[in-house]
């Protein structure tokens, strides 16, 4: 059994969270979608978290702008990703941790696969920064998605991804999105059968609810999984950094 985690985003309390609900289950191995850092306040606990549990971890679009220049983003993810870059970018004389850190960022891969499964953060075409949406789908019944056809020609079975933190999974012979709730939390691996399977957020859920998400891939089989998190505990850290905007803290009471 693996446990499929994505999108922490520097968020120390929903990370431990889920960390501690991993722990109830006999897990082999930890993957990582990308993003463990980006907007929230915490980047070195994550990180430290990450180097130490995660087995396999990938670059999301916010640790290459980290590294890099955070291109296309909006003022509020821009400045939390010039924070970072200060928190987290070592000089000449920086503590070797600091340097471990971001030698770590550094290794990420971009894609990991096992058989027919591929693991990516974004998509199998763009692994870093293109969104596969819920919307694609509607585009894709009209015949006017070449995302997600490029998407699905790319795969030869199930593909996991994370990036736009909703929860959700499309196939390619039902032009469907179904969230977890209609699948009772429950995806079947058919072989052959094409998906593309977003396992959601840990440290920033977009899809109405503050609860962590993450799966477990057991065989033929994978589970969504919601965990509570203190979440005002992680808001009033956001509140306290000036770098970080309080609509940071604001989204994750809801989740959106």
């Amino acid at each position: 059994m693996y446990a499929l985690v994505s999108d922490i985003h520097s968020n120390i309390e929903a990370l431990k969270a889920v960390m501690a609900d991993i722990e109830k289950e006999k897990v082999e191995k930890i993957i990582c979608l990308g993003d463990i850092i980006g907007y929230g306040p915490s980047p070195e606990e994550c990180i430290d978290i990450a180097m130490e549990r995660f087995d396999i971890a990938l670059a999301g679009n916010h640790e290459w702008a980290i590294l890099n220049q955070p291109v296309g983003f909006s003022y509020i993810a821009r400045r939390a990703a010039e924070w970072h870059q200060k928190v987290l970018k070592p000089g000449w004389f920086s503590s070797s941790k600091k340097k471990k850190r971001w030698k770590y960022l550094e290794s990420l891969q971009d894609t990991y696969k096992e058989g027919d499964i591929l693991f990516v953060h974004a998509s199998p075409q763009n692994p870093k920064e293109e969104y596969l949406l819920r919307s694609d789908v509607d585009e894709m019944i009209q015949d006017f998605s070449p995302k997600l056809k490029k998407a699905f020609s790319l795969i030869e079975g199930p593909c996991f991804i994370g990036h736009t933190h909703t929860a959700g999974v499309i196939f390619e012979d039902t032009y469907h999105f179904f969230t977890p709730q209609e699948l009772d939390f429950e995806v079947s691996l058919e072989k052959g059968r094409k998906a593309i399977i977003n396992i959601g957020s840990v440290g920033q859920p977009r899809d109405g609810s503050p609860q962590s998400s993450y799966m477990l891939l057991d065989g033929d089989k994978a589970y969504y999984r919601r965990v509570d998190y203190d979440f005002e505990q992680t808001k009033e850290k956001i509140f306290a950094n000036p770098y970080l905007d309080d609509e940071l803290g604001k989204r994750l009471v809801d989740g959106r």
